[in-house]
């Protein structure tokens, strides 16, 4: 007897065991299993594939859930139709996979099959054109599959040129009839990820202009003209002109701008104030103009000591 409780108390404790270590073992479920095929895409391509607009010799994937017989892969024709049975021409082209999937949804509904559940992949892409112009480094006619980005645009055309304006960057885009529309955008702020990349359309036009350039004038080591990229600070504007002079005046370093109605509006800093924090290192836009004043007895002692030092470097002796 005492035996049989022995052996009950073992089989117990083992199955106890084995249930505690069952439950700690995921179930997958079929919201957990994902089957990848040779056409899976990432949830960003997906994504893309629902912003693309069809275009004519694209090869779409058409699904209708029960219904071998419209369910087929077919190539838009020239003219941007695609033909399907029950259905026939049905105009693709121009249309997101999403807005195909509506519209075929809705053909289908009437008369032909209740709740069709539709779905539209992109099997191939035609190559698209694009053009790229401006103060890039190789502007020209460039051809892509699917769907390009405005920075992959500008990658192709092998970036901006120095004097490139990156703040204001121009996508031109035909629209239906003789109509165009501009688009403006600042890839800084793309690039910092603060806005989404826009997607480029077959025949758009992407213009890079000419920033204006930043002047500095007087008591620089260096003084011209300088193209800056980003956001720019005056100290770092001082610094690429290789600093100041030995006769500069740091508390008379003046920037001034140009408003949008036509006025000059001239701010006076004090270099040491900014070194020492007291205040903030003021911004530098393209079309400033930054002067640093040269203080007078400076300038006298730079000029005497310049001479001085001529009086006294070494005679050449001659041999």
């Amino acid at each position: 007897m005492k035996l049989i409780t022995l052996a009950f108390s073992i089989i117990t404790f083992f199955c106890s065991v084995i249930l505690s270590y069952a439950a700690d073992i995921p179930v997958k479920t079929a919201e957990t299993i994902t089957t990848k095929t040779a056409d899976s895409l990432s949830v960003d391509g997906l994504t893309k594939q629902r912003e693309y607009h069809i275009g004519p010799l694209d090869l779409l994937d058409i699904k209708v859930l029960y219904s071998e017989e419209i369910s087929r892969q077919v190539r838009v024709d020239s003219r941007g139709n695609v033909s399907l049975p029950l259905l026939g021409p049905v105009k693709a082209a121009g249309l997101t996979p999403f807005e195909l999937e509506q519209l075929i949804t809705n053909k289908l509904s009437i008369d032909l099959i209740q709740n069709p559940q539709v779905t539209v992949f992109i099997k191939e892409f035609t190559s698209q054109r694009m053009t790229v112009q401006g103060v890039v480094n190789r502007a020209g006619v460039y051809d892509f599959q699917g769907q390009a980005t405005l920075l992959q645009a500008i990658s192709m055309a092998g970036g901006l040129m120095e004097k490139g304006d990156e703040t204001s960057v121009k996508v031109i885009r035909k629209l239906p009839g003789k109509n165009e529309e501009t688009l403006t955008y600042d890839i800084n702020v793309i690039r910092e990820n603060k806005m989404d990349d826009p997607m480029l359309e077959n025949g758009d036009v992407v213009m890079v202009e000419e920033k204006k350039p930043i002047s500095i004038q007087g008591a620089v080591r260096s003084a011209g003209i300088y193209y800056l990229r980003g956001n720019a600070s005056l100290m770092q504007v001082l610094a690429q002109s290789g600093g100041l002079s030995d006769a500069a005046d740091a508390s008379e370093v003046s920037i001034a701008s140009k408003l949008p109605d036509g006025k000059t509006v001239t701010v006076m800093y004090d270099i040491d104030d900014i070194k020492q924090n007291k205040i903030k290192d003021p911004a530098v836009v393209p079309g400033d103009l930054v002067i640093v004043g040269a203080s007078f007895i400076k300038g006298v002692i730079t000029g005497v000591t310049g001479t001085v030092r001529g009086f006294i470097s070494p005679i050449p002796v001659a041999r």
